[in-house]
């Protein structure tokens, strides 16, 4: 690995968050706020922990984007009647109602993105982007 591969994986990184938070101004969205509504959206309701691990970030990371979700009228919270020292989150209409607006978003940008690749290209760069991540989100054996 060289230092192109890091800068091309920043490039691809930086140029997908700024084109679709662009397109998903007007839906008040933003990347990472669809990539939460996304992971919600499939679970119909979840706890934070759950979020937590499927999105693998940190505790404080999901806390202060669930509460942004929250106040923009995307999700709401309820006492989880399982565990009652947690709260499960699912979406509001106003965040059912973007799910589909959003996700033709991501989609365009990702067929933009690989336009420039074969069928069996495109398949195989989503596939090895798979392992790669799936990869690193594996416990490592020494």
């Amino acid at each position: 690995m060289d230092f192109d591969t890091a800068k091309n994986i920043s490039i691809l990184f930086r140029k997908m968050n700024t084109m679709t938070n662009m397109k998903l101004a007007p839906l008040e969205l933003s990347t990472s706020k669809s990539i939460f509504l996304f992971c919600i959206y499939d679970h119909e309701q979840m706890t934070q922990t759950e979020i937590c691990h499927e999105l693998e970030m940190d505790k404080s990371t999901v806390a202060k984007m669930l509460m942004r979700l929250e106040k923009d009228g995307f999700v709401q919270k309820q006492i989880n009647p399982d565990d009652t020292r947690s709260v499960l989150v699912s979406l509001t209409e106003k965040g059912v109602s973007v799910i589909s607006k959003a996700k033709l978003t991501q989609d365009e940008w990702i067929r933009e993105a690989t336009d420039c690749l074969t069928d069996i290209e495109k398949r195989n760069f989503i596939e090895l982007l798979e392992k790669v991540v799936s990869s690193l989100s594996s416990p490592r054996r020494s």
